[in-house]
């Protein structure tokens, strides 16, 4: 069963004999091919370096400047080594490692908060427990150290982490989860974060009772509820970044509680977990690159822990074998990464397309074993989703190994970017994307402004989408827009061709911007070519013959990563009450194959 209906059932179920074991990682279920080396390299370096100091001066930069890398950089670093260090200790049993780690959950546990400054009002009430995403992760992190290493670590230590992971998170949490917005949020993934990963430190730090089986009540209706909110066919809308994110501590506490009731709690059962793992194998651009809606940078590493329980303990785990054989991992984030997986069986998918019909995405190729073909992905929604931004209609072409028409993803996290400065920014506002704009307006920002795909019909040699945009637009000019996409597959890298249909009430300026990613050659009053590492692509624009296209650009983007970049765009403009817009996008290696 995946749900249960009372605390009273929870008591009944857990295995008191599977509590005196470590839950995590048993003797019998290690793996051969740990990176032992490695991780002793790692971990020499850490024993020789200071531990990171988040300082109060890089905690209140945020409340001045909005600036979030400073205290966020060492609050991180400081658990990732704590992490390292506890998997040297394991594997080696060495002094050194252990009284290194030692010092680190000390330091952690001598912290203020475990939240992040942005999580918090400026002026923190000290009688008040607050959790966050952060505090709820090293709350995990802390009580599987404690699972995994036990008695090797002093006394002193272990009962230090019981102590605050009672204080921290076991009482506040037990005594009114509500209290907590995320708690109910069942939209977005801090709800899975935070409860998933409370759960799974309840289990593996050994909650007493009464806070013990009442914290596993909760957690467990709160994140049915919260997969209740995938769409049927498991796509997820925040994107497949926060995918990982939120899925990847459901699944810890999944497996946890699937261990300590001998399966008799088995959330993985549920209907829409058993499918997701379809979302990042359609989501996935080989050769290492995933589809970047909402949110989340196209380079996103997906958690090897996550992928490894959905491989086996849901219907997609062939394919998911065959999705990590190609792709690289997040390997050192978990200690379950340790265990011995069985990734023999693999099953390259065999459906080309999907529609993830709650999310309204289309997501289609041309195959499977190209992996430089050419991928198309689409979507409508609204414009008022989880980590929104204005992008109802909004596509990405992506052939040779690149997404030559793309999707930006995410900008750095400061302050101003989740709040009211958000629509400012390229990365949020209609202006970073693909996207058409009526007498100089984008699209409306709310989730009364919206798109459909009314149609996706998926043959051999093409596949057709449509979308009703008319609705995604605050203008009272704006009659009617549809959006077509023809993908063609039947040429030698495939061909896109968009249509777009506007109507208004009265004569407007009508504009069609389309987002280039990679260098570009103008090679006609309106046909381009844009340059890639293993190939081209041609740009034509047909029509409105009376168009007039200028090269725009948006320059010196901050990146989620801390990168700075600037990239094209194709500014196409008409005039009038009705307009169609034509531009045919050829894929080539070789001018000749223009002809």
């Amino acid at each position: 069963m995946y749900s249960i209906e009372s605390v009273e059932k929870i008591k009944e179920l857990i295995s008191e004999e599977a509590l005196t074991e470590p839950v995590i990682l048993r003797e019998d279920e290690i793996r051969e091919d740990i990176p032992e080396e490695k991780i002793i390299e790692l971990c020499e370096e850490i024993v020789k370096s200071p531990i990171p100091e988040a300082r109060y001066s890089f905690f209140r930069e945020f409340y001045i400047t909005g600036d979030r890398t400073h205290y966020e950089s060492p609050h991180s670093l400081k658990r990732t080594n704590m992490y390292l260090l506890a998997l040297g200790v394991f594997l080696t049993e060495r002094e050194d490692f252990l009284l290194r780690l030692q010092d680190y959950i000390w330091d952690v546990c001598n912290e203020v908060t475990w939240c992040y400054p942005a999580h918090l009002p400026e002026e923190l009430d000290y009688n008040e427990s607050y959790i966050d995403l952060f505090a709820s992760m090293t709350a995990e992190q802390l009580a599987e150290i404690l699972d995994l290493l036990g008695e090797r670590l002093d006394r002193n230590i272990r009962e230090r982490i019981n102590f605050e992971l009672k204080r921290r998170i076991f009482i506040p949490f037990y005594e009114n989860p509500d209290r907590y917005w995320w708690a109910s949020s069942y939209w977005s993934n801090w709800c899975a974060v935070c409860c998933g990963a409370i759960g799974a430190s309840s289990i593996a730090g050994r909650a007493e009772e009464p806070y013990f089986s009442k914290i596993l009540f909760e957690v467990i209706q709160r994140l049915n509820r919260y997969l209740d909110y995938f769409d049927d066919e498991g796509g997820w809308v925040e994107g497949i970044g926060y995918w990982n994110f939120g899925l990847t501590h459901l699944t810890r506490f999944a497996d946890s509680l699937y261990r300590v009731t001998d399966g008799r709690i088995n959330i993985f059962e549920h209907p829409k977990l058993q499918v997701t793992g379809i979302f990042p194998i359609h989501c996935y651009l080989p050769p290492n690159t995933f589809v970047n809606f909402g949110d989340c940078s196209c380079d996103v590493t997906l958690n090897k822990d996550l992928i490894m329980l959905l491989s086996r303990y849901t219907s997609p785990g062939k394919k998911l074998n065959w999705l990590s054989s190609q792709i690289k991992m997040r390997e050192l984030e978990n200690f379950r990464c340790l265990r011995e997986e069985d990734t023999r069986e693999m099953e390259i998918p065999k459906e080309t397309s999907i529609h993830f019909s709650g999310i309204d995405w289309v997501i289609t190729r041309r195959s499977w074993e190209d992996r430089l073909g050419p991928v198309l992905a689409v979507k409508a929604g609204n414009n008022g989703e989880p980590h929104n931004q204005i992008d109802v209609g909004h596509f990405i072409f992506y052939v040779y190994g690149q997404q030559f028409l793309h999707d930006l993803g995410s900008g750095i996290y400061t302050k101003d970017y989740f709040r009211e400065g958000r629509y400012k920014s390229p990365f949020c506002n209609a202006e970073g994307h693909s996207l058409i704009f009526i007498d100089g307006e984008s699209e409306g920002i709310g989730e009364e402004f919206k798109g459909k795909i009314v149609s996706f019909e998926s043959g051999t040699d093409e596949d057709r989408i449509v979308i009703d945009l008319t609705k995604a637009y605050f203008s009272e000019n704006v009659r009617n827009i549809t959006r077509t996409l023809h993908f063609l597959k039947d040429r030698i890298d495939g061909q896109l061709i968009l249509e777009d249909l506007v109507s208004l009430n009265r004569d407007g300026r009508i504009e069609s911007r389309i987002q280039i990613n990679g260098e570009i050659e103008r090679t006609g009053e309106k046909s381009f070519i844009v340059k890639g590492k293993y190939g081209n692509l041609y740009v034509d624009i047909k029509e409105p013959l009376d168009c007039k296209v200028e090269l725009g650009e948006l320059s010196n983007l901050e990146f989620h990563d801390g990168t700075v970049r600037s990239f094209k765009f194709l500014d196409i403009v008409t005039y009038g009450k009705d307009a169609r817009f034509r531009i045919i996008f050829t894929p080539f290696r070789d001018r000749g194959e223009l002809e």
